[in-house]
């Protein structure tokens, strides 16, 4: 089942996902692991050379999972995809690499600085970064910017912000793939799930 648009949110909760902004540009609740992948999926197969992802959530969000899904877009395994939480950083290789960083054991952009962004962020590979929070400041434009929020236990609302005109133009080819009529059925759904958290 693929995932659900969701109405925008501007809730404190969700809060502005890049300053200036009011609201993310495309928004979903995902019902499952399953679906959170097949996001990232979608995500994935708009990705190229140069293309940074910048991922933002609290522990348990669905950041790793969300990357699985991006690596099968990219025709990778999802299944070797692991998080670098202890390594900081790993690197797949492929026709166009990819690179995978997870900033939860960095305390800041002080501590980021010994990293060579240069190479890290290079316009020969594709680059995720996990707690992206971590590199305020050092993330360069454009990119796409990643927000996993928990809703309940298994669903998730995913907030995906253009930085930059390349950006822009992801977006708004993953508006088009996503974008389903909307029927009796899932409306009724969506306001039963309105009802619930309220």
């Amino acid at each position: 089942m693929p995932p659900r648009r969701s109405k925008p949110d501007t809730s404190e909760e969700a809060g502005p996902v890049r300053a200036g902004s009011t609201r993310a540009a495309f928004e979903v609740v995902t019902g499952s692991t399953e679906e959170t992948q097949q996001l990232g999926e979608h995500v994935g197969r708009l990705l190229c050379a140069g293309d940074v992802v910048a991922l933002y959530g609290e522990l348990g969000s669905g950041k790793t999972t969300f990357v699985q899904g991006l690596a099968r877009g990219l025709q990778r395994d999802p299944e070797t995809i692991k998080s670098p939480t202890f390594v900081l950083m790993r690197e797949y290789p492929g026709p166009v690499p990819l690179v995978h960083i997870d900033g939860y054991r960095l305390e800041g952009p002080s501590a980021v600085a010994w990293l060579d962004l240069d190479l890290v962020l290079s316009a020969g590979k594709i680059t995720v970064i996990e707690w992206a929070e971590r590199f305020a400041g050092l993330l360069p434009e454009p990119r796409l910017e990643v927000r996993l929020h928990h809703v309940s236990a298994a669903r998730r609302r995913i907030a995906v912000q253009p930085v930059g005109e390349r950006a822009k133009a992801m977006v708004a080819q993953l508006q088009t793939s996503q974008s389903k009529p909307e029927t009796p059925e899932t409306a009724a759904t969506e306001q039963s799930d309105e009802i619930s958290r309220d």
